[in-house]
């Protein structure tokens, strides 16, 4: 399966600009138009079954699709690095993770390495356990559907996919914190991508994230951010899959997008935390 994610890496855009010598501005001193993006007409009865989706998705299953816990918290962004962190599946309809096809999970470390993190091992409870190896900003992609039968569409049949944002403790003060790569798309099938790293973010702030299916963006999409109170924040994308959020309130957040296809939602979401103003 750990193959299967890598095959997805070199497609993978990345939000930061870039000149192609091939294609460098001719020296004139004409203007030259921008290219013109084709604007997706979305109907009004499907914006509003968008939203309906949407909406279904946040209230009925309003928890993080990958549940941390630590230290008997049932949801910790902040771990240690000595105490391990264990994982609950918590996708609609998927209770157990022998039931699941787990595509992709992986920990982007704080210092540029990535790890796989087994589910190979359950433990009583239903959970899998893992130690966070550094401290630092981290970043878990995580993307699981139901099981198929077709061994090779084990990546592309995922429904969910969720990024998670954690600051993992070890005793150190970071004056700056990096953005744990965080900024990047990564190619997995359902994509939430902040375009500010949220360990920079505090109350008061404004995020940009862009939002993508098979690394296509979703233009004119509604999509929606739940705050920490658990009230809606309703958004839609503009013509390159860019939605703005204002940081309201401290708390963990869950910006989420919910897209309908032939064989099922596709669901992805981005989950991080914004601490209290000092």
């Amino acid at each position: 399966m750990v193959g299967l994610a890598v095959a997805w890496l070199p497609g993978c855009k990345t939000r930061q600009s870039s000149v192609d010598p091939a294609r460098a501005a001719p020296t004139t001193t004409e203007a030259v138009a921008p290219p013109e993006v084709e604007k997706k007409i979305v109907s009004p009865a499907e914006r509003a079954a968008q939203r309906e989706r949407l909406v279904t998705a946040l209230t009925k299953h309003p928890e993080p699709y990958l549940n941390l816990r630590a230290d008997g918290v049932a949801f910790a962004l902040r771990p240690r690095t000595v105490k391990p962190v264990q994982f609950r599946l918590a996708i609609p309809g998927l209770e157990r993770w022998s039931d699941a096809n787990v595509g992709r999970f992986v920990v982007r470390l704080p210092n540029g390495t990535q790890e796989t993190v087994p589910f190979d091992k359950v433990d009583a409870n239903g959970l899998v356990s893992y130690v966070f190896p550094v401290g630092g900003p981290a970043m878990l992609l995580f993307c699981v559907g139901p099981k198929v039968e077709d061994r090779g569409a084990v990546w592309e049949k995922v429904s969910h996919c969720s990024k998670v944002i954690v600051n993992v403790n070890d005793g150190r003060q970071r004056a700056v914190e990096p953005d744990a790569n965080v900024t990047h798309e990564t190619g997995i099938p359902n994509e939430v991508t902040p375009m500010i790293a949220p360990v920079n973010l505090r109350v008061g702030s404004e995020l940009p994230a862009t939002f993508s299916v098979l690394n296509d963006d979703l233009q004119d999409f509604e999509v929606a951010a739940l705050r920490p109170d658990g009230s809606i924040d309703h958004q839609t994308t503009n013509d390159k899959g860019v939605a703005n959020f204002q940081i309201s309130q401290p708390g963990r957040w869950v910006l989420r997008f919910v897209k309908w296809q032939p064989d099922g939602e596709r669901v992805g979401e981005l989950v991080f935390e914004i601490p209290e103003n000092k």
